[in-house]
């Protein structure tokens, strides 16, 4: 599973700048998890307001950060196979920054506890993630960032083999990714799953406990650990931020989700190649569902 890209776009979004922009191959690295769109929230940062020297800070201004995805096309070169999900969202449920590795109080800007922030990831979908305000931020620069991810959902094509019949269809994917989540009105914990395969006039549920994770290498300086029963995701920053903004500022964080779903491809009887097969307990290797790449823009 490649890092939480959603939540490094609200790490830069912090950075008291009039604009930015970025765009990151999934070989370096970047990636993110994946419904509906999220509604946004407006309860500010979880900084100390301090200014980070004794003033008292006199930013007036907001960050608003917004995410939209496109499914224009992507050159992949992984050798695997891919579809773009018929639908895709996520979970981001906090984030932190570190002035170095052995920082031991980072800061929290925010944190949804048991709940988190869903984001979509449909064609042109645009959603409010968060609105910080800058004067309750410190000034001080920032080199490390840690989001926790919740969940993940997705759907996609899939051909169910079961009792002798090739089913085309779709298969529905909801996965828990750190303990405490509250999903669906339910607590559930890591490796919780529901998926569902629907097709043909008929349904093969499958729910559980020990969710298999799509394996990530860590590439490009980033790094996942579930610990403390989160599933949270560290890569490298270099975010200065500024409690003095006196204007508004929107983030615009662009994913490209292009056959972002990806699977290696196995050989059995009636299994095809470019197509995610499916038997009613057992599915091909699911390599990533992440973003492929992304830009940020300041408006």
């Amino acid at each position: 599973m490649q890092a939480n890209l959603p939540t490094l776009c609200l790490a830069i979004a912090l950075v008291a700048t009039t604009g930015c922009s970025s765009t990151v191959d999934p070989d370096d690295g970047a990636g993110g998890g994946g419904s509906d769109e999220g509604g946004g929230r407006d309860d500010g940062g979880g900084g100390d307001g301090d200014g980070g020297g004794g003033s008292p800070a006199t930013g007036t201004g907001n960050i608003e950060i917004r995410m939209r995805a496109t499914t224009a096309t992507f050159p992949h070169a992984d050798g695997l196979s891919g579809q773009t999900p018929l639908a895709h969202s996520s979970g981001v449920r906090s984030l932190q920054l570190f002035e170095s590795e052995s920082d031991s109080e980072p800061l929290t800007v925010f944190d949804f506890g048991e709940e988190s922030m869903e984001v979509s990831y449909a064609d042109g979908a645009d959603t409010l993630i968060y609105t910080a305000k800058a004067a309750d931020l410190p000034l001080k620069t920032f080199t490390r960032a840690r989001v926790v991810h919740s969940h993940v959902r997705y759907r996609v094509a899939s051909t169910m083999h079961a009792n002798g019949f090739d089913l085309p269809g779709e298969f529905d994917n909801l996965q828990v990714l750190s303990d405490g989540t509250l999903i669906d009105g339910q607590m559930r914990d890591h490796g919780y799953f529901e998926y569902e395969f629907e097709g043909g006039a008929q349904s093969f549920p499958l729910s559980g406990t020990d969710a298999p994770v799509p394996a990530w290498s860590g590439a490009g300086g980033f790094s996942v650990e579930f610990e403390d029963g989160e599933w949270a995701y560290y890569f490298p920053v270099n975010l200065p931020v500024n409690p003095d903004l006196d204007s508004d500022v929107a983030v615009i964080f662009v994913v490209n989700m292009h056959e972002s779903f990806r699977w290696s491809d196995e050989s059995a009887p009636d299994f095809s190649a470019g197509v995610f097969d499916t038997t009613p307990s057992t599915f091909e290797p699911v390599m990533r569902f992440g973003a492929n790449s992304f830009a940020l823009a300041i408006e």
